[in-house]
């Protein structure tokens, strides 16, 4: 219980940590060109990133039970020409969303069960599907006649206002960030399922003699992320007005990032979906404001993966410090309460 709690206060120190970067980025950018802090820009430029932090909501999930899922572009790719094949076909639009949502959720379930067949690594796994899924994409855009580099176009407009209108005067790509953070954040802390997956991935054998059904857990953590790269798909496509078959090409180092970033670690069992979400605004307003002083985009690119490198360095060396700092309190207090002898106590040395 004890760990449980320290691992909870160490979260929220890294988000306050996150949120006092967000404020700090907002005034030197603000600072520098007063028109970037126009909430009407703020608000509707988020549009522009908040897709990202849709698929690293899940992708957290998964790396928190020491797994990884690298090929979730390419699932976004496959999502979004599946649609628009289908569409192409002359079936209804929605009823070719929902095609492509299908076509994600079987990758999911690939990922899922070929990891837990081969017992392989993970990143061995998605790495290897990626390149098949990518492959999936462009034979499905050959199917409907056009080249890797062109998309079908002439979707409806009901579609095109899927990730391009508005709700309650909010974008629908924030609409719908905010509401599976808020079913993520509940998924992780208040559910079972969200404690198992920590537990498998801090100390795989003891959710193993606890009982738990391990394999359903991971199994069910591949198929959301494949899900929520297949929505991506769909909302890129809607965004842009055009289903192609590489719309996900860009998708892998920004999501890692925003995970990473969000204090998720590496070896799985800690991460919270709140330091997710702030790393998500961090990164997207980060790159805004680069572009926003006339970056290019491979400077932009450069910038981020600085970011991350330093981020992480910066999250494992206070961690470190942290624990060798908790090691060295335990043992002063361990010292000043341990039983003192006095003089006559000392047993005489046996000859």
């Amino acid at each position: 219980m004890n760990s449980v709690l320290t691992r909870l206060r160490g979260s929220m120190r890294w988000e306050t940590a996150l949120v006092v970067v967000l404020v700090a980025e907002l005034a030197i950018f603000g600072a520098m060109n007063p028109r970037f802090l126009d909430p009407d820009r703020l608000l509707f430029a988020m549009s522009d990133f908040v897709y990202l932090g849709i698929v690293a909501l899940p992708l957290a999930v998964v790396m928190m039970t020491g797994g990884i899922d690298i090929s979730f572009g390419s699932v976004a790719s496959l999502a979004a020409i599946v649609t628009g094949v289908t569409f192409q076909a002359g079936v209804g639009i929605w009823t070719a969303a929902l095609v492509g949502m299908i076509a994600a959720a079987i990758a999911g379930l690939v990922n899922g069960a070929a990891i837990l067949i081969t017992g392989a690594q993970p990143m061995v796994i998605t790495l290897g599907s990626q390149f098949l899924f990518a492959g999936l994409a462009l034979g499905a855009s050959g199917l409907g006649g056009v080249s890797s580099f062109e998309g079908i176009s002439g979707l409806p407009e009901s579609f095109l206002a899927l990730g391009g209108g508005r709700t309650l005067g909010l974008p629908n790509m924030l609409v719908v960030f905010a509401v599976l953070a808020a079913v993520f954040a509940v998924l992780l802390s208040r559910t079972a399922f969200g404690r198992q997956a920590r537990l498998i991935g801090a100390n795989p054998r003891a959710a193993t003699y606890a009982g738990f059904r391990s394999e359903r857990v991971i199994l069910l953590t591949y198929l959301l992320t494949a899900l929520a790269a297949g929505l991506v798909g769909l909302l890129l496509t809607s965004y842009v007005g055009s289903a192609r078959s590489d719309i996900g090409a860009g998708l892998l180092m920004p999501v890692l990032t925003l995970v990473v970033i969000g204090g998720v670690s590496m070896y799985g069992g800690e991460g919270s979906i709140g330091g997710v979400v702030i790393a998500t605004f961090v990164i997207g307003f980060l790159q805004q404001g680069l572009r926003f002083m006339g970056l290019s985009e491979n400077q932009v690119a450069v910038a981020t993966g600085a970011a991350l490198v330093i981020v992480a360095s910066l999250r494992w060396w206070t961690g470190h410090w942290s624990e060798s700092w908790r090691n060295r309190r335990a043992r002063r207090r361990a010292g000043a309460t341990a039983p003192r002898l006095h003089k006559e106590e000392v047993p005489a040395p046996t000859p």
